[in-house]
């Protein structure tokens, strides 16, 4: 037996007997974790992990995308500046229709507020009516004028006016010597309520 055959023998009966030879292994506390630069996350393409290198877009592609994106944009504009449109048309719409609301009532109401103030002047020219009958009838002429006027309601004033067709409605013309064309009576009292004509007043005007 050669000399190295018989130190392999030794080494073997020192083990204790069923004990079987492991490789070493390093501990636990001298491995030392890897360690990972931010700069080479930067660098690396998305989706790495999974490709093997990344793919670039080319220039027929980058101009489509443009184009598309420039579509897209143009379209949501359209759209923006439509609905804004849309809405400022309902916020005018909702205001007129609170604004004119008792337009048609009032206008109904009118001849009623002529025939009571044809009646007051009649009262008025009578000087048999006593002046406890006259003030009810100023009293409750003033009233029916503050109701209009909180409606946004006033009458026109048209005598001594030139006749305009948007607010007059001409019903005879006289000789006189006032400028052609002016209103020299009121046949019928005009109304306006806010900027607009409730009832054109029906006047006389000058040839």
């Amino acid at each position: 037996m050669t000399e190295q055959k018989k130190e392999e023998h030794k080494s073997k009966e020192a083990k204790p007997a069923g004990e079987k030879q492991t490789a070493e292994k390093p501990s636990a506390d001298k491995i030392e974790p890897q360690k990972i630069k931010v700069e080479d996350l930067k660098n690396k393409p998305l989706g790495s992990a999974f490709n093997a290198e990344q793919r670039t877009l080319s220039g027929v592609e980058v101009s489509e995308l443009t184009e598309k994106l420039k579509a897209a944009e143009d379209k949501y504009l359209r759209l923006y500046a439509e609905f804004d449109n849309f809405r400022k048309r309902s916020e005018v719409e909702k205001t007129d229709h609170a604004k004119y609301a008792a337009g048609q009532f009032i206008e109904a109401v009118l001849p009623v507020l002529d025939s009571f103030e044809r009646s007051q002047k009649a009262l008025d020219s009578d000087v048999a009516a006593s002046d406890e009958v006259k003030k009810g009838f100023a009293l409750i002429h003033r009233q029916l004028e503050d109701i209009l006027q909180k409606f946004g309601v006033t009458k026109m004033a048209a005598v001594g006016q030139p006749f305009d067709p948007r607010l007059h409605e001409a019903v005879l013309q006289k000789e006189s010597d006032q400028p052609s064309h002016t209103v020299l009576e009121e046949m019928q009292t005009g109304y306006v309520m806010h900027d607009k004509v409730l009832r054109p007043a029906m006047v006389v005007v000058a040839k």
